[in-house]
C-alpha cells in the first residue's frame, strides 16, 4: 500500500463593497470577511458616475 501525505488546500475567496471612498469601501470589504480568516490581498477600482466618483473595492482572503 503507497502512503502519501495528505495535502491540504486553503479555500481563498473574496468580499466585495462599493462606496464613497477608497478607505470606507475597503473597511466595508473586510467586515465581510469570516473570523480567524487572514487578508491575502486588497484592490479597488474607481468610476465617476456623474459628478462623483465611487468606488468597488475587493478583498481576498483564505482560510
Amino acid at each position: 500500500m503507497l502512503l502519501a501525505p495528505a495535502t491540504v488546500f486553503a479555500h481563498e475567496t473574496k468580499v466585495t463593497a462599493e462606496g464613497m471612498s477608497e478607505e470606507f469601501t475597503t473597511a466595508e470589504a473586510i467586515l465581510g470577511v469570516p473570523k480567524g480568516a487572514s487578508v491575502t490581498d486588497t484592490s479597488c477600482r474607481s468610476k465617476d458616475v456623474g459628478m462623483s466618483t465611487r468606488y468597488r473595492c475587493t478583498v481576498a482572503y483564505s482560510d
